[in-house]
């Protein structure tokens, strides 16, 4: 029987952000939030791996919830990596093009254990 790897592999800090849009059917939009997202990706230097999405198709369960319009994951190497991400200019920026759009954001940072 093959054993899966439990070591982490994307960096001991995930930051994921979910997005829910004031208007997640508006393709202006929504196109605004991809652009400045997009932006951020490419040019903040703190991140080591990023992952954008929208909700997956997946079984409907209780447990499933598929209620945001994009979620944001990034890794960082460190605790310091991500508190620095949060003042940095890319971060900044992408919050000014694009808090307009969204109507909710949770975060949810977690460690490696």
């Amino acid at each position: 029987m093959n054993e899966k790897s439990i070591e982490n592999s994307t960096g001991p800090l995930l930051h994921t952000v979910f997005f829910w849009l004031k208007n997640p059917e508006d393709q202006s939009d929504r196109n605004a939030f991809e652009t400045a997202i997009r932006k951020l990706i490419k040019t903040n230097p703190q991140a080591t791996a990023n992952h954008l999405g929208c909700p997956a198709a997946s079984e409907k369960r209780d447990v499933v919830d598929a209620s945001f319009t994009y979620c944001y994951t990034m890794s960082f190497p460190s605790l310091a990596a991500q508190n620095a991400y949060q003042d940095d200019p890319t971060h900044q920026l992408f919050i000014e093009e694009a808090q307009h759009l969204w109507d909710r954001v949770r975060v949810h940072d977690s460690i490696a254990i």
